[in-house]
């Protein structure tokens, strides 16, 4: 044992005195080890911060939160959901394994006169205890009795993050005012970063203050909170398992405490569903959120997953740094293995080595652990949502994991060489003994087009979608079409109030200069709704079309052109008992009169209703950027009808209409915050949103495909070097030096042409998953787009014969006559 571990340390030893012969060499090879598993290692902690942990540092084994899967009960039942306010004071009063339970809601507030939303958390009093965060970073946190039902006490804490970023880490900041949705709050604290709670949180509010923080549920106009339907689920909940009690105890308990829930609401017979509820308790991190699992394995896999190629490029950089080593080794590897040194042994002493420089390399890329989740949070300007990521255990293991991969992958080749020499031709120094076989070299350039391929693809795939967004054509008005955003209660018995607060708003701003016209429609653009299922006459089972509410103007303020018939007119009946009309798409009458005229067909919506269609409207893209849409129906909305987006359409600037509108919305109810903006404004803000997400995909891609041409041209270099005496023979029979140079490249074409065939086939998978995950979305994705493959194939070859041309004009230099005689 004691001799093992001698001859251990001599390999130790001689590695370091082999690094300290090649300095540069070794810098290099450390570099590109170090980028490699600093950028996998730095993505990994941001991921494990948002994803992995849990919400709690202290105690983290006693901390759960508690998801509710309702069957039976309401439309989307089946699917893990949120508690009622029953359900959280039933738990909260009768449990006895569980110390203390908090309840909680995500919220998006308006902050003062920005018109912008902010991430806020909709708390109970108890809420910091139970994420085990005692004292704030400044100021308190929030009283019990601000917590009381029938309440609405104003008060919020901030997050250290935000009071940094948008109040300078004021120092007075405790007592001063910030308006969340037109109301004031009054800063009483500062929770400190990293403590505990949502990590997307920037500023928190007792729960009780939800009528004025989510203008959705029913709140009438003076401010005043009215209390949420005990029967509405809506908090999400998190608690503390007492000492001496398990997990399974609690999981047993609630299971018997929302059994007699059920049947309590059963007995009240509010609805004619019935309800069971199941729970899943879980340690509060995301991963293990029973909504979010799948998703968020299958994202951190996309991410992970192609970046583990930058390291495996670096790998590949360094394998062929490790490999002409071994060649100018040759002899001294020779005289080794003449001397009685095992094969076994040689390839110790060629691990070590490499594992050396992968320990010096991850040892630096700690920094970049450090280093790169604020880098990546700033770049995609969330720093007030996200406070810095550390690395833990997690992440120093698969820091741990990622060297170990280094070390193998780096060190294959190199040991493969030196097992495969044959030492009499070595020890007569024959070049033979240890030319890399072409079979090889070629297959590092394939490997490192092939994995720079997927990263450049995804790199092209998300720097178009930005052009895509802006640069479509989707067949109505947005330059000069204002969306009206209100927040009014529409329940029963505030109906005549929001009746005339619409009558009043519509009246004013049509009196504002430059507006044109006016009109609502229940679908906004670009916002995914389900289908519905629409019917013709006799028919028992309808098709999907998207049924849209709009008002007579509708189509004169879009701009939307009539193909056949007519539009709306403000003569047209829309009473429940009458015959109503409808509008349809082009692509609705194909599909379901595809051999005849729609103008006089009865269609049956989803209510039952009978319309009878007038007209045909031209296809629009308002579902998916840069597709036209589906089946579309337009029906008839009643003048007496409330809700809906109102939209305004006007000449002259964006921007003074847009002042305008809002000072009306203003003067009428001052808790109308929300901006009014342009269609194209709204697009421009998702565009603007993948830009930040695109900005950091190049980046990744720029430094994959810079090490994929340094490695191209390390390999390319390395076999000319190998193919001396191959070239001179060549040469003295009759080849020029323009024949060499086309041979050269014909075969590093061959190599990238083979390499772009294993790159289609590597990220085509990826892509299905991306495409499949991103179906309901409005942004285009293809399983196949063949101009993002044929851009990015083009970009690859373009930088790889680059790469290749200096080795093949090397290859012209080569003197016949002094190769002949070398060898």
């Amino acid at each position: 044992m004691w001799a093992n571990m001698w001859i251990d340390r001599q390999d130790f030893f001689y590695a370091i005195r082999s690094a300290r012969r090649a300095p540069l060499l070794t810098s290099i090879a450390i570099l590109a080890i170090a980028l490699g598993v600093g950028l996998n290692a730095g993505v990994f902690t941001l991921l494990n911060a948002i994803f992995l942990n849990p919400p709690t540092q202290k105690d983290p084994a006693s901390f759960i939160q508690i998801y509710p899967r309702y069957e039976g009960w309401f439309t989307g039942a089946g699917q893990y959901s949120s508690f009622t306010t029953d359900d959280y004071d039933a738990i909260r009063m009768r449990s006895n394994a569980l110390e203390e339970v908090a309840a909680f809601r995500s919220s998006s507030p308006i902050l003062g006169e920005s018109r912008k939303t902010i991430a806020a958390q909709l708390v109970t009093c108890n809420y910091f205890h139970v994420y085990g965060v005692e004292r704030p970073l400044m100021g308190r946190f929030l009283a019990s009795d601000e917590c009381e039902r029938g309440t609405t006490a104003q008060v919020v804490v901030l997050s250290e993050p935000f009071w940094e970023n948008k109040f300078g880490a004021d120092p007075h900041i405790v007592g001063k005012t910030v308006h969340l949705n037109g109301f004031p709050f009054t800063v009483v604290g500062v929770a400190a970063s990293g403590g505990g709670g949502s990590s997307l949180a920037i500023v928190y509010v007792p729960y009780t203050a939800e009528p004025i923080m989510d203008r959705t549920d029913p709140i009438d106009h003076t401010g005043t909170s009215q209390p949420a339907n005990s029967d509405r689920p809506w908090l999400d909940l998190a608690a503390r398992v007492r000492p001496g009690f398990s997990h399974a105890d609690a999981q047993a308990e609630l299971t018997t405490i929302l059994r007699q829930q059920d049947r309590a609401y059963m007995e009240r017979k509010i609805t004619p569903f019935n309800r069971k509820t199941s729970i899943v308790l879980t340690n509060g991190s995301y991963v293990q959120n029973p909504q979010y699992h799948n998703i968020v394995v299958i994202l951190m896999s996309l991410i992970l997953g192609p970046l583990s190629l930058v390291l495996l490029l670096a790998c590949c950089n360094v394998t062929m740094l490790f490999l002409s080593r071994a060649v100018v080794r040759r002899g001294e590897i020779a005289v080794r293995l003449a001397l009685g040194v095992g094969r076994a042994r040689l390839l110790r002493m060629l691990l070590f080595e490499s594992l050396l420089t992968a320990l010096i390399a991850g040892a630096v890329s700690i920094a970049l652990a450090y280093r790169v989740p604020q880098v990546l949070i700033n770049m995609a300007d969330r720093a007030s949502f996200w406070p810095a990521s550390h690395p833990d255990w997690r992440v120093f293991s698969y820091l741990a994991a990622l060297v170990v991969v280094s070390t193998v992958a780096s060190s294959l080749a190199p040991m493969h060489t030196a097992w495969k020499l044959d030492l009499v031709t070595a020890l007569k120094g024959h070049e033979a003994s240890t030319t890399t076989r072409s079979r090889l070299t070629g297959g590092l350039i394939v490997a490192q087009i092939a994995m720079s391929f997927v990263l450049l693809t995804a790199a092209v795939l998300f720097a178009r979608l930005p052009g895509m967004v802006t640069a479509m054509n989707p067949e109505f008005e947005t330059r000069h079409t204002l969306a009206v955003p209100l927040e009014i209660d529409t329940s029963e018995q505030n109906r005549a109030v929001a009746l005339s607060f619409y009558r009043v708003l519509e009246s004013r701003i049509r009196t504002i200069p430059e507006v044109q016209s006016l009109a609502y429609e229940s679908l906004p653009p670009f916002r995914q709704t389900p289908p519905s299922e629409v019917r013709l006459l006799g028919q028992k089972d309808g098709q999907p079309a998207a049924v849209d509410y709009v008002s007579t103007d509708f189509f004169s303020t879009f701009g939307i052109r009539m193909l056949a018939g007519r539009s709306f007119l403000t003569s047209d009946p829309t009473s429940a008992g009458a015959s109503s009309v409808a509008v349809v798409s082009q692509a609705f009458a194909k599909q379901f009169w595809p051999a005849a005229d729609p103008i006089g067909k009865i269609v049956i919506t989803p209510n039952d209703k009978r319309d009878t269609v007038v007209g045909i409207a031209a296809d629009t893209r308002s579902e998916r950027y840069g597709i036209l849409d589906g089946p579309r129906l337009y029906t008839l909305r009643a003048p007496a009808d409330l809700g809906g987006q109102l939209y305004v359409r006007f000449a002259g600037s964006a921007g003074t209409m847009e002042s305008a509108v809002s000072d009306v919305m203003r003067s009428l109810d001052r808790t109308q915050v929300q901006p009014p903006q342009t269609i194209w404004e709204s697009l421009e803000a998702d565009a603007q949103q993948m830009r930040s997400l695109a900005r950091i995909i190049v980046i990744m891609a720029s430094i994959a495909v810079l090490l994929a041409v340094t490695g191209v041209y390390g390999v390319l270099s390395f076999a000319i070097s190998q193919r001396t005496r191959e070239l001179g023979i060549r040469m003295v029979l009759g080849a020029n030096r323009i024949t060499i140079f086309r041979s050269v490249l014909q075969a590093g074409g061959r190599q990238i042409g083979i390499g772009l065939l294993c790159g289609i086939a590597l990220t085509e998978p990826a892509q299905l998953i991306l495409v499949h995950m991103t179906k309901r979305s409005p942004y285009p994705l293809q399983s196949f787009d063949l101009a993002v493959y044929g851009i990015a194939g083009a970009l690859l070859v373009a930088v790889s014969l680059a790469a290749m041309y200096m080795p093949a004009r090397r290859a012209t230099q080569v003197d016949p006559m002094k190769a002949l005689r070398t060898e």
